[in-house]
């Protein structure tokens, strides 16, 4: 069955480099219509949700888009939600409108995107987390910084290791906390600084089951963020007992929210994100042990389309 599917990201993807493009592929390989549209195209016309989208297709290495058509999106089977951060009042905007549709299914599940940010989730499974304070109060950050005197600050709706910072040997928090305040207009995540940071693995989950790993290693002296798009590269790994621990326990409230795809973070065996907005990792997951996770995932897509349409 030929099905339409279309795909909410940011238009300045990078192929080779970004997941949705291998979802846009295999898609194109199994015949399905494909659909692009940003998020600042995205409407709710009375009370019907559509987008100004196009027709887009994977070319010679190349995204080729067709011209800009109104999509009435109750009428589309699959919607992929894939644009990145910033989780701003846009973002939540776009997660009330796509929750109104009734049809497709929405990989990931807006309300639950909104509800599930990566940095909060991971506080419902505190038997995994390091110790963690999450507050824009400088008097308790403080406390945390002399409690645990080696701590990492991060703001709490950012991506990609921007602004994460590690604050040690009595150094001044006060200038740091009101200028990250000011920055994102959010709350900072405290956490105790965990020493083995080259032990970071990046966990692709499907339907709350692990269908890869990697592990993360810093290249460059003095760095602390596990990032690929801070420089570090991607390992093969293998799954510890505690991680797999960790996957059963976040098992059933991935797919109870219908959080169909997700990567979570961890490091040295405690959990630190649970990335559901635009999880990457397959291209890496691909590359080190010759796979073709799109297709694995693409199969479970369809089959929860196919659920959804006979429940």
């Amino acid at each position: 069955m030929t099905l339409v599917v279309a795909f909410q990201m940011d238009k300045d993807v990078v192929v080779g480099k970004d997941v949705s493009v291998k979802f846009i592929q295999e898609a194109q390989i199994r015949g399905h219509t494909v659909f692009f549209f940003t998020p600042s195209q995205l409407a709710i016309k009375g009370t019907v949700p559509i987008a100004n989208a196009c027709l887009v297709t994977v070319e010679s290495g190349a995204l080729k888009f067709g011209g800009v058509q109104e999509l009435f999106l109750e009428n589309v089977n699959i919607i992929f939600i894939r644009q990145n951060p910033p989780f701003d009042m846009r973002y939540i905007t776009s997660t009330y409108i796509l929750e109104k549709l009734k049809n497709p299914l929405i990989v990931n599940n807006p309300k639950f995107l909104r509800d599930c940010t990566e940095k909060l989730l991971p506080l419902l499974f505190h038997d995994f987390i390091p110790s963690t304070l999450i507050t824009e109060d400088y008097s308790m950050l403080q406390d945390f910084y002399r409690e645990h005197e080696d701590i990492v600050l991060k703001p709490l709706y950012s991506y990609g290791g921007n602004d994460v910072m590690r604050v040690k040997d009595g150094i001044d928090i006060k200038v740091i906390v009101a200028l990250m305040v000011e920055k994102y207009g959010c709350p900072i995540v405290a956490q105790k600084f965990i020493k083995n940071i080259n032990d970071d693995k990046r966990i692709l989950l499907l339907d709350g089951k692990p269908i890869g790993v990697f592990k993360r290693k810093i290249l460059s002296a003095g760095e602390i963020r596990t990032n690929l798009r801070v420089g570090s590269v991607p390992e093969p790994a293998e799954l510890s007992d505690r991680d797999r621990n960790i996957c059963l326990a976040i098992e059933h409230k991935l797919t109870e929210k219908g959080l169909i795809f997700a990567g979570i973070d961890v490091l040295d065996g405690y959990l630190i994100e649970i990335n559901v907005t635009s999880p990457c990792g397959i291209l890496e997951v691909n590359r080190l042990y010759n796979m073709c996770l799109e297709k694995k995932c693409w199969d479970c897509f369809e089959e929860k389309f196919y659920a959804k349409c006979n429940s």
